[in-house]
């Protein structure tokens, strides 16, 4: 049952959003469909992405940072011998480089360097703010800025396929990783380049996909898809009581 609020229901609304619409369309949507304005997402998928987001609506907006700290579990794809200035599929095509035949075992072997605590370089085209804007909004303008760095942790990076220059891989990391940037990163040090072709979230802290909401436009969820998908601010803090 949706705990009700002065504008409207209070929880968490767990959405699996497809490829294609913005985290903002969903949290536009949300308002909407939930009478709602005090709606935010803990942490942001790009459009070409899926899986899980987390809505929170009215007072659960309280937890929005304490539900984006959770580790996340991702799946995606790449492919190697190209380079973009998105450093995936969207972007615009900057190099094409021959691959030499790799095994699966020296792909995984280059991934392996990147786990840990590392550093990384933010995409160009990112919402980071740089002099109070946006990083992509400087890309667009082609006017050049130092893009930033930042301390992430990867706990898990496995290659699950691998032929033709393409591969599949599952990640475990740290709030503020770029799945990206980790791509692109493992394609420099394999001396081919590299962009990410596809890219799911499964899993934030304990929260998973595989009790989302699929996010549609063409209809609402009906009763039972909200109720399966939302929770309450009452069970999430009995959680959070449990698991302390």
């Amino acid at each position: 049952m949706m705990t009700p609020g002065p504008s409207g229901p209070s929880g968490l609304f767990l959405v699996d959003k497809p490829a294609g619409p913005t985290s903002h369309d969903v949290v536009l949507w949300a308002r909407r469909h939930f009478s709602q304005k005090q709606i935010g997402h803990c942490g942001t998928l790009d459009p070409m992405a899926t899986g899980l987001l987390i809505l929170v609506l009215g007072a659960a907006t309280r937890w929005q940072s304490e539900i984006a700290d959770g580790d996340k579990t991702y799946r995606g794809r790449f492919k190697l011998g190209v380079t973009s200035d998105t450093d995936d599929s969207t972007g615009k095509t900057l190099e094409i480089h021959p691959v030499p035949p790799l095994s699966l075992t020296e792909v995984q072997s280059a991934m392996a360097a990147f786990v840990g605590t590392i550093e990384q370089t933010v995409p160009l085209y990112a919402a980071v703010k740089v002099k109070g804007r946006p990083l992509y909004e400087w890309a667009r303008k082609g006017i050049p800025v130092i893009q930033p760095r930042r301390i992430v942790t990867v706990h898990r990076f496995h290659l699950s396929d691998y032929r033709d220059s393409e591969g599949e891989f599952s990640v475990v990391c740290s709030k503020g990783t770029y799945i990206r940037s980790l791509v692109r990163d493992v394609g420099n040090k394999l001396g081919t380049g590299a962009v990410m072709t596809a890219l799911r979230r499964e899993r934030i802290g304990r929260y998973d996909v595989s009790g989302a909401y699929p996010w549609r436009t063409d209809k609402p969820p009906s009763p039972e898809e909200t109720a399966k998908s939302f929770i309450p601010n009452e069970a999430y803090l009995e959680v959070q009581a449990r698991a302390t």
